[in-house]
């Protein structure tokens, strides 16, 4: 399944009065498309006092929306970082990040509520696969003077994009390009190169750019334009 707002906060909420007393404060909530993990607590740790004493403040729970994974994955996971936040939030100090502290509450739960958190989750082959098709691509929409429409898709580096959009445009009869920054998987088919090879497409107006972020080039700069209606970050 794929994780919404709503169903964190159910269950954080439930886990909340079931494992840690209903003692956590509430804490703001946000769908990641990373890669890299499952879940994260953000926080800022500031200075508190003169005398090198500190608080954590301004925390913020992530949790992943770019896979599809068992419940009972996305549960544990919440239950993983509702551990960080309660050593974090309380100031605790533990030996590392995944100390003694962290993995006797980890027991603790597993215990009490026949769950199976762990400290840190592989993913399958499959599920590295759709974190694989659902990332971040650079996708141009090329229109021609003869009226045929193709794609391509950049690496996203900068200069990588500013470099092929003023290139292709000295070596072939183009009426416009258009820059967009998107997660649909549709984009994944095709390779991310600098080469000038442009994939010509009979049904242009398909394509599903509806949620994707669009760049504009002006005066050898990239501008971005957000999309409100899609998490993905550049």
């Amino acid at each position: 399944m794929i994780p919404t707002i709503e169903y964190i906060q159910t269950r954080f909420d439930e886990f909340n009065a079931r494992f840690f007393g209903g003692q956590l404060p509430s804490i703001p909530i946000r769908l990641s498309h990373a890669k890299g993990f499952l879940g994260k607590v953000c926080y800022v740790r500031r200075r508190q006092s003169l005398f090198g004493r500190y608080r954590n403040t301004d925390f913020v729970l992530r949790i992943n929306a770019r896979i599809d994974l068992p419940e009972e994955v996305i549960e544990d996971t919440i239950l993983h970082e509702m551990i960080h936040y309660s050593i974090a939030v309380n100031n605790l100090h533990d030996s590392s990040t995944h100390g003694q502290l962290f993995r006797l509450e980890m027991a603790r739960i597993n215990r009490e509520g026949n769950r199976h958190i762990t400290i840190s989750r592989r993913l399958n082959a499959t599920e590295q696969a759709q974190a694989h098709l659902h990332k971040g691509r650079v996708a141009a929409v090329i229109r021609f003077e003869d009226g045929k429409t193709g794609i391509k898709v950049i690496p996203k580096q900068i200069r990588h994009i500013l470099a092929w959009d003023k290139q292709v445009r000295k070596h072939f009869p183009i009426t416009q390009i258009e820059w967009f920054y998107t997660d649909d998987p549709f984009f994944a088919a095709y390779p991310s190169s600098v080469a000038f090879r442009i994939f010509l497409i009979k049904q242009p107006d398909t394509l599903p750019l509806s949620s994707a972020h669009r760049l504009v080039i002006e005066d050898g700069r990239i501008r971005l334009q957000t999309n409100a209606s899609n998490p993905i970050k550049w």
